[in-house]
């Protein structure tokens, strides 16, 4: 099975939906995290991003952010209202203003505190839990002590990103400690990391026969069509009109979302530090986009970049999205 990751800013409702409206191959997505944030009631407005009737094409399971028992309760029984049956628990994000809280991977150098927390949520819980982790926050050597605690709970799956939170998404993949501990953990395992092309699918699963589930997500965003070419279900003869259509739709879906000018343009700029990927001279693609602050003129260069620029080979394509001195994002 295949997953879509959960990208905060990128993989949102609006995306989701461009996306399967083109492409296909993901199975189910996680939804970018539900902060469980002072004072929210959690109506529909709050979880606007996972509600039914805005996900009807591709499954989604809603992810949940913090370390409150009492408030993870209570948005799991909002959620078991919508008619979910399992919730995931972020315990991955690697920035800092959520670690420093002890929040995302912040919480995994506290092995007891997890347990606590979890020794709280589960007689409770309405829903399956599923859990998503690195292997700890500054040394991958904290995941063994850590899957001590993942072993002594009922998870439905554990999605493992085998790198530490003070790596962000840099560096190499600690798979020398995944080596050594995937014996030990009880749980089924989603593999999430560096899958950017269908050669890096095929070496992992060679080393992971065990895993049967694999999480994807900027190599989506750098190339939308990689799902099926994992699936084997690749047909590149009308990539450019599908690539073309997806953006479109995407367009809308964002336009329709923030309806003011401003906002919209800032959020196509975002996704064009990914998509200018799909071409062969990215950066120089990317830094005339991020110069631009008319959206009319953006989306024109857009659209004639999307129909006329030579397309960079799918296979070794990089995931890194561009980044452009001050036009960072």
């Amino acid at each position: 099975m295949l997953l879509l990751a959960p990208l905060q800013g990128y993989t949102e409702v609006e995306f989701r939906r461009a996306w399967s409206t083109v492409f296909s191959g993901i199975d189910l997505a996680v939804s970018p995290f539900i902060p469980l944030a002072e004072g929210i009631r959690f109506r529909d407005k709050h979880l606007r991003d996972v509600l039914p009737n805005e996900n009807k094409r591709l499954p989604v399971i809603p992810q949940v952010l913090g370390n409150d028992p009492a408030k993870f309760l209570n948005l799991a029984t909002r959620l078991k209202d919508l008619g979910y049956e399992t919730v995931n628990w972020n315990l991955g994000c690697p920035k800092r203003t959520v670690a420093r809280k002890k929040r995302g991977s912040g919480i995994l150098p506290y092995p007891e505190l997890l347990r606590d927390i979890l020794e709280k949520i589960i007689p409770e819980l309405p829903l399956r839990l599923s859990i998503k982790t690195r292997l700890g926050y500054e040394n991958p050597e904290e995941f063994f002590r850590l899957i001590e605690v993942y072993n002594d709970f009922p998870l439905e799956s554990l999605i493992i990103h085998p790198r530490t939170g003070i790596q962000q998404y840099e560096g190499d993949m600690f798979l020398d400690v995944l080596d050594q501990t995937i014996a030990q953990i009880k749980h089924p395992i989603v593999f999430s990391g560096d899958i950017k092309d269908k050669q890096s699918y095929l070496d992992l699963k060679t080393r992971y026969p065990q895993i049967n589930d694999w999480m994807i997500g900027r190599g989506v965003l750098s190339n939308p069509m990689l799902p099926e070419i994992i699936i084997n279900k690749d047909n590149d003869k009308d990539l450019r009109d599908r690539q073309i259509y997806f953006h479109e739709e995407l367009y809308c879906e964002i336009r329709a979302k923030f309806e003011r000018t401003n906002p919209t343009l800032n959020k196509m700029k975002d996704y064009w530090s990914y998509f200018s990927l799909w071409f062969t001279d990215s950066e120089k693609i990317f830094l005339k986009l991020a110069r631009m602050d008319d959206l009319s003129k953006f989306m024109i260069f857009a659209k004639r970049t999307l129909k006329e620029q030579a397309f960079a080979p799918i296979e070794g394509r990089t995931n890194r999205q561009v980044k452009v001195g001050e036009f960072k994002v």
